[in-house]
């Protein structure tokens, strides 16, 4: 399994995420990924690089849409694997997530 990474374009609003979002990296992840939160009031976070996502890895994307509503953010999730559109499906917090 591959660590989870993130790479910031603060110019473009752009977080790039890659590798593994799940139980193990969830909480680094969660941690590195409040830092999208400073980029400006629209964020793009591309998923097209993960590798895995499980419900930990959803449950951390969740939090930082609320996160970045608490802060009059407009985030939006780019190239989210259809995984995890499924498993978002079948929670029922499909709406919740902005693509």
């Amino acid at each position: 399994m591959s660590e989870f990474r993130l790479a910031l374009e603060p110019e473009s609003g752009l977080c790039r995420l890659s590798g593994s979002l799940g139980f193990a990296t969830a909480a680094a992840a969660h941690a590195q990924l409040q830092r999208c939160l400073g980029t400006g009031e629209s964020i793009r976070i591309d998923c097209s690089g993960l590798e895995r996502i499980d419900s930990a890895g959803l449950a951390v994307l969740l939090d930082l849409v609320a996160l970045a509503q608490a802060q009059d953010a407009k985030l939006r999730y780019v190239a989210l694997p259809p995984t995890v559109l499924r498993l978002a499906r079948l929670s029922g917090v499909e709406g919740l997530l902005p693509v």
